[in-house]
């Protein structure tokens, strides 16, 4: 009686096992050519039974693995079982990735050949190049590397992964009515020119309708296209035979580009295909968001905010460039323009008719220069005008004009405006070679075009320096005021935004000189940086806002925090470590509850910084960055920094409720800090509605006029007390309401 165990029987059953495998199987003779293979292995390779029987298996391979493949054969037809992972060249070109399992035929004891099993692991292998390529990309991102560099990364990526040729990615400007190719646009450079700028439309081709449609555009036949036109043509020319176009959008569906792949055969993307390009989009929409919020920074740091003037710093950015421009015998004019009667319109009329002053007035100053030129707004009414190769003659008829423009009536709101120019200009080479000497020079200019009367304007000499001789004054008066003390600090209270309570105070210095009077900070601080002074003053801060941290604690039982502001100049002095240990240890003062704050210019010599800032922490200080956006503008250097907060500059507070822009830019700060475990300060909050916008956006503490002016030594326990009273009745109130 026959039964399934049968000869015959288990023949066909290893017959359907072969046939109807999942995998794909095949079986080699002993000169490595077909004489089996299954429907999956016919799919896997693109190739019928027919083609592939009595050929040899090397014809499948892909080069670079047919030494590999040739060993393993050779091994499995002497009695060996092999695995080994390669990749397989489709009958259409694409690579597939394969895992195989060998072993040999055997029958009555003699080797007639090899049979095998082939998984595609091309999916399993794509999403993990996928997902490293991901996370490489957005490590890029992350470390600030170029723009470019991550484009055509995105690219290099996807062209890796998929059966696409080429690559283009487009990007929209200032508009939404055209989409402009990226330089990394991996495509052939004669073709770029066309490519350049790409309207948006449904009429246009592939990239122009995605982009119109904000929704994916195949092209499988460029040939074909019904929207063929010379673009089309000349892809079609130089091998580019179907065009895949996928839409960038943001979070609101506003399209920011068009990633495009293009085939080098009419041809349908695959899922895998479109799983990729969508990864691509992702990725290209996060680089835009990323690099749109560091070019905002990096645009509020250098320029005005009213006007869009180049401000102070970037001026001496591009005074500095003229001067490495300028050749021999060649120089360039710097003015420095001062409105009379501004502080009295802004004043009287309000800031809105002032800051529309300014807008108009910046009109009129660029109307009567040339278009190289430079203006900069340097203060509230203070202007700096570059003009490059000119003579003495041609700078008195550019400052004529100007005040000539100037005289006339400004209407605004329905009031008749009338400002009084004054400006200084001092030449390079004749007046100074350095920027600063340069400024200084027509700043004294320009005061001594004010002493001479209104809508003037004075070239600069060797008698004009009477300012100098005040500054002198100063410098010697703050050489006495630590000895003769003069010098004072007052405390401004750090408020946590969850209890309500004081975490700490920032500690400022006063001098009530006994011959200027009361000087302000911003006067003599510069002078003592300039001069070394810093140092002294800096040390007599640090020394007495710890003295004052053991006073409160010994005689009102208050323990709180401090922070003291360091100079760079204090900063990367020799004996700063030292220093501060040494008032730590003398004052008994625990460094955890001292904080020192750095703006974020000090750390842009990153491994000098990196260096101090790790003596700092090894003391226990808490670290700050101050001031922060208004410098390097870059989150991304400060994961390598040992620092634990970040101080929000008070510019972005301040119209953070009516501008979109400066909201945007301080909630970016607080989520990417939050990201790097940084904790957050925020400083100038002035009103309740942007407390509101600091308590939803993860900030952990504020200071500023809403809480608190700088206080005295002896008023910080009288608010404190003050305070946890409020605290308290608010939470009585709440109780209550609570529970009636």
């Amino acid at each position: 009686m026959e039964t399934i165990l049968d000869t015959d029987s288990i023949s066909e059953i290893y017959r359907s096992l072969f046939d109807n495998n999942q995998d794909g199987c095949y079986a080699l003779d002993l000169e490595g050519n077909f004489i089996m293979v299954n429907k999956v292995a016919e799919t896997m390779t693109g190739y019928s039974k027919d083609e592939l029987l009595h050929h040899s298996f090397l014809t499948i391979f892909h080069r670079v693995h047919l030494s590999t493949v040739l060993t393993c054969f050779e091994r499995v037809i002497s009695g060996s079982r092999e695995e080994l992972n390669v990749s397989l060249k489709h009958k259409r070109g694409k690579r597939v990735d394969v895992s195989i399992t060998s072993v040999p035929i055997i029958k009555n004891g003699q080797i007639y050949g090899a049979v095998g099993m082939v998984k595609d692991v091309t999916e399993k292998n794509g999403l993990e190049a996928l997902l490293t390529g991901q996370n490489q990309i957005l490590e890029m991102i992350a470390s600030g590397k170029n723009y470019s560099e991550v484009l055509d990364s995105i690219s290099a990526l996807v062209e890796q992964l998929t059966s696409g040729c080429n690559s283009s990615i487009h990007l929209v400007k200032n508009s939404n009515n055209h989409v402009y190719l990226h330089p990394s646009s991996a495509i052939p450079d004669e073709i770029k020119p066309l490519m350049r700028r790409i309207p948006v439309n449904s009429q246009h081709m592939a990239i122009g309708k995605a982009a119109f449609l904000k929704q994916p555009v195949v092209v499988d036949d460029l040939e074909l296209d019904a929207l063929a036109n010379e673009l089309n043509d000349h892809l079609f020319k130089i091998g580019l035979k179907a065009c895949w176009s996928f839409p960038v959008l943001d979070t609101n569906k506003e399209v920011l580009g068009v990633f495009s792949l293009y085939q080098g055969e009419p041809n349908l993307p695959t899922e895998w295909d479109i799983q990729v390009i969508e990864k691509a989009t992702y990725l290209i929409r996060i680089a835009i968001q990323h690099f749109s919020v560091e070019d905002k920074l990096n645009y509020l740091v250098s320029h005005d905010p009213l006007t869009g003037l180049p401000n102070r710093n970037l001026f001496k950015e591009q005074v500095d460039k003229a001067i490495h421009r300028c050749e021999i015998d060649s120089s360039f004019a710097i003015m420095y323009l001062d409105l009379d009667r501004f502080k009295l319109i802004n004043d009287s009329l309000g800031h809105h008719v002032g800051d529309t002053l300014l807008l108009e007035v910046t009109k009129r100053i660029n109307g009567c220069i040339r278009s190289a030129d430079i203006v900069s707004r340097h203060s509230a009414d203070e202007f700096m005008i570059l003009l490059e190769n000119v003579s003495n003659e041609e700078a008195s008829i550019v400052a004529h004009r100007i005040i000539i423009q100037l005289k006339e009536p400004f209407l605004i709101d329905g009031h008749e405006v009338f400002v009084t120019p004054c400006i200084g200009i001092s030449f390079y080479p004749l007046d100074g070679i350095d920027v600063n000497e340069l400024i200084r020079k027509a700043d004294v200019s320009m005061y001594q075009a004010k002493k001479e009367g209104k809508n003037n304007f004075r070239f600069y000499d060797l008698t004009l320096d009477q300012k100098t001789m005040k500054r002198l004054e100063m410098e010697n008066e703050l050489r006495k005021a630590i000895e003769n003390q003069e010098l004072s600090l007052e405390y401004q209270p750090i408020i946590n935004v969850k209890t309500d309570q004081m975490a700490g105070v920032e500690a400022l210095v006063r001098w009530n000189s006994k011959i200027l009077g009361n000087v302000p900070p911003h006067e003599f601080i510069p002078i003592a940086e300039e001069t070394g002074l810093i140092n002294a003053i800096g040390e007599w801060v640090l020394k007495t806002a710890c003295t004052q941290l053991v006073l409160w604690e010994t005689k009102q039982g208050i323990k709180t925090n401090v922070s003291v502001n360091l100079s760079i100049r204090q900063f990367y002095q020799p004996n700063l470590l030292s220093m501060i240990e040494n008032i730590l240890t003398r004052t008994g003062v625990n460094p955890s509850r001292l904080t020192l704050e750095i703006t974020e210019s000090m750390t842009m010599e990153v491994e000098a910084a990196t260096v101090i800032l790790n003596g700092l922490k090894e003391l226990g200080i808490t670290i700050a960055i101050d001031d922060f956006g208004t410098g390097y503008s870059s989150l991304s250097y400060l994961k390598s920094l040992p620092i634990d907060y970040l101080k929000i500059d008070r510019s972005f507070i301040l119209d953070m409720t009516t501008s979109i822009d400066d909201e945007s830019i301080a909630t970016t700060i607080l989520v990417m800090a939050k990201h790097l475990g940084l904790f957050v300060i925020a400083e100038g909050v002035e009103t309740k509605d942007q407390l509101a916008v600091l308590q939803n956006n993860y900030c952990h503490e504020v200071q500023g006029y809403l809480f608190s002016k700088a206080l005295l030594p002896d008023q910080v326990p009288v608010y404190i007390q003050n305070l946890k009273k409020q605290v308290s009745n608010e939470e009585q109130k709440r109780k209550r309401l609570a529970h009636p």
